[in-house]
């Protein structure tokens, strides 16, 4: 008998841990469906999601109607697959913008120049992007400094307000009174539901890293745009 209650046991444990196992696969892989109308759906990319066949992307029925483009980092970095993906999405018609990782430790304005280098904007790209996620060795204040430098070389250069791009919890801590003070458009991170961001005037919203696209063989970031199609032109060159 207790041989038996063993086995039935373990039988048991064992079906409780392949259906855990696949349950979390599923979920894990499950497309994430883009169903909010209120907003106006888009990516962002870099070479972490690999070659992107852009004409399957184009035809998603995801309805993608923007892509941000990550094109460099630091004063020298620049992504592999930024002159591709840059081609390629004009090439389908997509509305794009380019977008810049933040080095905290080094030179912000020879990082702009960097941005300045790569990125060829033209009318009707989206605005400059700056993606700030870490603080480095610098203090609030030093951070705020070169972060500011950064968007408004960019601002002098292209005329228009380049978009802040951070993650919620670093936006309140590091650089919520900064903005508050220039008002640049902000793309915000933050993987939970839109009463989360009461607070923040968001004009992006990231808000899942697990869509899956068409033409894309990793899962990719989602993002909602705070308004209907025909207003990102205030976000333009």
């Amino acid at each position: 008998m207790n041989n038996l209650k063993t086995y039935l046991y373990t039988l048991l444990t064992t079906f409780i841990i392949i259906g855990s196992v696949a349950l979390y696969y599923y979920i894990d892989k499950k497309d994430i469906p883009y169903i909010n109308s209120k907003y106006t759906f888009g990516i962002d990319v870099s070479h972490y999601q690999g070659h992107i066949e852009w004409s399957k992307v184009k035809n998603s029925k995801h309805n993608i109607k923007f892509v941000f483009i990550r094109s460099s980092m630091g004063v020298d970095g620049k992504d592999k697959k930024y002159n591709y993906n840059w081609i390629n999405a004009e090439k389908n018609g997509f509305t794009k913008g380019a977008y810049h990782y933040f080095r905290p430790n080094e030179d912000a304005q020879k990082q702009f120049e960097n941005f300045k280098n790569i990125v060829k904007l033209k009318k009707g790209n989206l605005a400059p992007v700056l993606d700030v996620e870490e603080i480095g060795r610098l203090s609030k204040k030093e951070l705020q400094k070169n972060v500011l430098l950064w968007l408004k070389a960019a601002e002098n250069h292209y005329k228009i307000k380049p978009i802040l791009y951070t993650g919620r919890k670093f936006y309140t801590d590091y650089l919520k009174d900064l903005n508050q003070s220039h008002n640049f458009p902000i793309w915000i991170a933050s993987y939970s539901n839109k009463d989360s961001l009461k607070d923040v005037k968001w004009d992006f919203h990231q808000f899942t890293d697990k869509v899956r696209i068409d033409g894309i063989k990793t899962k990719v970031d989602g993002n909602d745009f705070n308004g209907r199609l025909e207003s990102l032109l205030d976000f333009s060159l």
